[in-house]
């Protein structure tokens, strides 16, 4: 039979795909088989970046950004949701040192920066919105209190865009009094600036306290309906492999450490601090009530400031039941014949 090509992306920090895809994991479960896995990252095609991040790219199997996942779910119904993942990471809020900002208290008046990327559909947008509200109500200082100086940035399937560089441009320049920097790479960035760290919130910090769950990165595991449907134990034994990286990161810290730098090309250390002990926590995908009570929080807020379809609901996307599927070889092999045709 001919080779069946599969589309995979993930985005470039700690997911469950980044860790099995720096190791072959995915190619070798197929290694015998007419499965071709493919990463979206290494394609550089317009239409192929495009279809990730409206999902409208066949045979795509995508773990990233769950704002993404439903803005493009509510565009075109061609996604199920597989699982949800959590990403901890740190979170700095960075002012220039003649700013006069000592603390959080002090962002009362001034102006904050938010990006907006190119496209119908700006996720760093979304990440830095639902950051500021929930950092500005810590301290109790509303919507009203700062305005927010815009940063037009790339398109957002530009794989390892520049909104961070852009953000601390903004600072040292005055444009905006306070800017927001994400994970590993906002380490690394602000410490070559030499920009001034307001407040670092940690992973711990954020995982601990309910306040700060705005902070959370909330990632989704979702697939491409038709091949879902004319191949679910294949979809299956993907995920299988991919609920598997929590254990292989348990076993092998250094190893999985090392794989996270190099998937968002920072300093392993950078990496360590980014992401604490939470690394094993922070690769699990699952369906646990919690994870799907944080996912329609987003859902809500995303309604509510008009980003999605009202009529978006999570119960008709959820096929979180291929989680606990064990598909029998047999069954595979004779889906397999029906996979070129519905593709």
């Amino acid at each position: 039979m001919p080779s069946q090509l599969v589309w995979y992306a993930r985005c470039p920090t700690l997911t469950a795909m980044g860790l099995l895809a720096n190791r072959g994991a995915l190619q070798r479960e197929f290694l015998r088989e007419p499965v071709n896995l493919v990463s979206v990252r290494e394609n550089s095609t317009p239409s192929v970046r495009q279809g990730y991040l409206d999902h409208s790219l066949p045979n795509l199997v995508r773990e990233g950004d769950a704002a993404t996942a439903l803005w493009s779910y509510g565009l075109n119904q061609r996604s199920r949701l597989l699982a949800v993942g959590h990403t901890w990471h740190t979170v700095l809020v960075i002012a220039s040192g003649r700013s006069g900002i000592g603390k959080l208290s002090d962002l009362k008046g001034r102006t904050l920066a938010l990006p907006r990327e190119a496209g119908a559909f700006s996720p760093a947008r979304v990440r830095s919105l639902r950051a500021w509200e929930t950092i500005l109500g810590t301290v109790g200082i509303k919507a009203t209190d700062i305005e927010f100086h815009n940063i037009v940035a790339d398109h957002p399937s530009t794989p390892f865009g520049d909104i961070a560089r852009r953000e601390i441009e903004a600072v040292l320049s005055g444009q905006a009094d306070a800017g927001l920097l994400f994970g590993a790479k906002g380490l690394e960035l602000a410490r070559a600036a030499g920009v001034k760290v307001i407040h670092a919130f940690t992973p711990d910090a954020i995982r601990r306290d309910p306040a700060l769950s705005g902070l959370v990165e909330l990632r989704t595991l979702t697939v491409d309906y038709p091949f879902l449907e004319a191949n679910e134990g294949v979809v299956a034994r993907l995920v299988k492999q991919l609920t598997s990286a929590t254990d292989w990161a348990v076993q092998f810290p250094k190893e999985a450490l090392n794989h996270i730098a190099l998937e968002g090309k920072v300093e392993v250390p950078d990496a360590a601090e980014a992401y604490g002990d939470l690394i094993p926590e922070g690769a699990a995908l699952g369906e646990e009530d919690w994870r799907i009570d944080d996912l329609q929080a987003l859902l809500d807020w995303l309604k509510a400031r008009h980003a999605v379809e009202a009529t978006v609901e999570l119960r008709p996307w959820q096929r979180t039941d291929v989680l606990n599927k064990a598909p029998e070889a047999a069954d595979i092999k004779e889906k397999y014949k029906r996979l070129n045709a519905v593709a």
